[in-house]
């Protein structure tokens, strides 16, 4: 079996007194698709944020190839080439797309041919390039932040919510093509069943726990999986022998 790029070990979240998450453990394997589903404020966004740097564990244990990255601080991760399209991406209205995606290029520069490999991916924002961001809409603005985080050369591209904001058809095409390619992926998604069918290893998440792991079409065939993703953190309260 092939090592695991990133490894989470043992995680816990505490604030206020409350277990936002605890002993969260997921392993996302290179070249691999790995989704991590559940419904709102089940956590998801909040592990994004835990390999991202964005947020500290109480306990626990991030591993970038065998690396203890846990005390790594943000910028530090992303040069170890951790990056993230995020839920709600951060924008900057006033300039264009061409400039946004800019500031995600050391010395600033696009080249032509990065701009022509991201087409092939986002054919959406041909055309588009030379608008301002601030003019464009919710399913445009994943995409430029989808794009950003691409630019990055990621080891392992982490992607929040993509199917609720581009539509299963939409979104599932896009992570076809990038699996396709060899981009490591982890999709936390309340989408569970259509992000499952584009997945390798599924993992779901309730009330900031996991409570199921496995393969992607046996998690799919449990009918607590859609009560999960609606909200329903119950539905996984008894696990059948």
């Amino acid at each position: 079996m092939s090592a695991a790029l990133l490894r989470l070990e043992a995680l816990d979240i505490v604030a206020g007194g409350a277990w936002l998450l605890e002993g969260i453990s997921l392993e996302v394997v290179e070249g691999s698709t790995v989704a991590l589903v559940g419904g709102p404020g089940a956590g998801k966004s909040l592990i994004v944020d835990l390999v991202l740097g964005l947020a500290s564990p109480r306990a626990g244990t991030v591993r970038l190839d065998g690396r203890n990255i846990t005390a790594l601080p943000p910028l530090a991760r992303q040069r170890s080439g951790i990056r993230a399209a995020f839920a709600e991406p951060p924008v900057f209205p006033g300039l264009t797309i061409r400039e946004h995606l800019a500031l995600a290029v050391a010395g600033g520069r696009l080249r032509a041919r990065a701009l022509s490999r991201l087409a092939e991916y986002l054919p959406e924002l041909e055309g588009r390039l030379d608008q301002p961001v601030g003019s464009q809409g919710a399913a445009v603005l994943r995409l430029v932040d989808l794009a950003r985080a691409m630019l990055g050369m990621p080891r392992i591209l982490l992607i929040d919510d993509l199917f609720p904001a581009l539509g299963a058809e939409r979104a599932g095409e896009l992570v076809r093509s990038l699996a396709r390619d060899g981009y490591t992926l982890l999709l936390a998604d309340r989408y569970g069943e259509a992000v499952l069918d584009h997945a390798d290893h599924g993992y779901v998440l309730a009330q900031g726990t996991i409570v199921a792991e496995g393969a992607p079409a046996t998690l799919r065939a449990d009918p607590r999986l859609l009560a999960t993703c609606a909200g329903d953190s119950s539905a996984w309260a008894e696990i059948p022998a």
